[in-house]
């Protein structure tokens, strides 16, 4: 990036020319198609490359390059209309099924917590922390965890998830979020052991992306160490050091199975052994539903975009 804003914020055309906004809109509008949307020209203006941009002042840069298409306050890139319906129905949708997200995802994160003493930080990404999920797609969560823990907090994740998918049996899922015979209705994007986030091994515009886009619903100081922790954010979204969470109700105590996991976190050989023992299981399981996805064009595509955006930090990529 040629833009560096220390406030995180524009607030004057003398800060930089026409053109260097343009680019920056241009890019910005890049990065989002790549995961498939077109935002609202507000969502543009916060989420832009090198710092918030007010409406007032992004609308003359929109409507004044040939580059972009403005309709009822969605924005796009020529040649990626298609994106704009979508989208507007995206949005739509979201803001009609807030209350049930909200719903879901406060008990999956309260159970994942009762039974599992190694989780740091659950953040809300995807669709669901972006504004835009629609019928059919699972709730996306990031997670930080104790270093030596990934694969066992994975697997419980997944079996917390499980859960979700039996209760929300009837829930519409499409073929890139569904399970055999059952809806995903949740979703661990990815699990970050601590000591590999401070900082990133990865410094770059999709991984700043997607912290920008992490909502903190548990562990919010500690994301906040985290973002301090890598300061290769500011280069492409100073913004996303202006936010501030708090954590929601109390969590009870952990249950009977957090309990035991936390004892055995306290003996470094026991842990060893049940991360190797949850990586063998949790390899049989990912294979089997990815082999099982891979049978649809669609979804196998979309597999291997998400494998390359993750990486090193998909699973088994270690």
């Amino acid at each position: 990036m040629g833009v560096f804003l220390g406030s995180g914020s524009v607030q004057g055309s003398a800060r930089e020319n026409g053109e260097g906004l343009t680019l920056r809109i241009e890019e910005s509008l890049t990065l989002m198609h790549r995961w498939g949307f077109a935002p609202s020209v507000d969502t543009l203006s916060k989420m832009l490359l090198g710092g918030i941009v007010e409406e007032d002042q992004l609308a003359p840069a929109l409507l004044s390059s040939d580059r972009f298409r403005v309709v009822e306050g969605f924005v796009c890139l020529r040649g990626h209309e298609s994106l704009l319906k979508e989208s507007q129905e995206r949005v739509a949708s979201h803001e009609r099924l807030n209350g049930e997200i909200q719903g879901v995802t406060s008990a999956f994160v309260r159970d994942l917590l009762l039974c599992c003493p190694f989780v740091e930080v659950v953040a809300l990404s995807g669709s669901a922390a972006s504004g835009g999920f629609s019928p059919g797609d699972d709730i996306d969560f990031d997670l930080v965890v104790n270093p030596g823990t990934k694969y066992t907090t994975y697997l419980l994740a997944s079996l917390v998830g499980l859960r979700y998918s039996w209760r929300y049996r009837h829930w519409e899922s499409g073929p890139l979020h569904t399970l055999p015979l059952l809806p995903k209705v949740t979703c661990v994007n990815v699990v970050w052991p601590s000591d590999q986030t401070r900082p990133f091994i990865r410094q770059d515009m999709a991984m700043a992306f997607e912290l920008l886009r992490c909502q903190p619903l548990y562990g919010s100081g500690r994301f906040e160490e985290l973002l301090q922790a890598n300061r290769f954010l500011w280069e492409f979204f100073p913004q996303a050091y202006n936010r501030r969470w708090t954590d929601g109700s109390p969590f009870p105590s952990l249950n009977a199975m957090g309990r035991f996991l936390s004892l055995v976190g306290r003996i470094p050989r026991a842990l060893r052994l049940l991360e190797i023992v949850s990586r063998g299981i949790t390899w049989m399981l990912y294979h089997f539903v990815q082999g099982v996805r891979a049978k649809n064009p669609v979804a196998a595509a979309r597999m291997e975009f998400l494998r390359r955006v993750k990486y090193p930090y998909e699973l088994f990529q270690d």
